[in-house]
């Protein structure tokens, strides 16, 4: 199943939103870094109830949203 995150950083605080079918918005509290794909899959994780092992970053697409891969 393929979801696709909109991420927006430096936010107050971490929220998740469902919007569509497999998409969400992603509020985080910091900056966007080499770490921020992996705070993602774990954010996705505890919100899907899938073990973050399962999710795997496939890239950005056009609008520079991320794109990932729920196995």
């Amino acid at each position: 199943m393929k979801v696709i995150v909109k991420a927006k950083f430096n936010a107050s605080k971490e929220l998740i939103e469902k919007f569509g079918n497999d998409k969400y918005l992603m509020y985080l509290p910091f900056a966007e870094d080499h770490e921020a794909n992996f705070a993602i899959v774990v954010m996705l994780s505890r919100h899907m109830g899938v073990p973050p092992s399962k999710i795997k970053y496939s890239g950005l697409d056009v609008y520079k949203d991320r794109i990932f891969e729920v196995l």
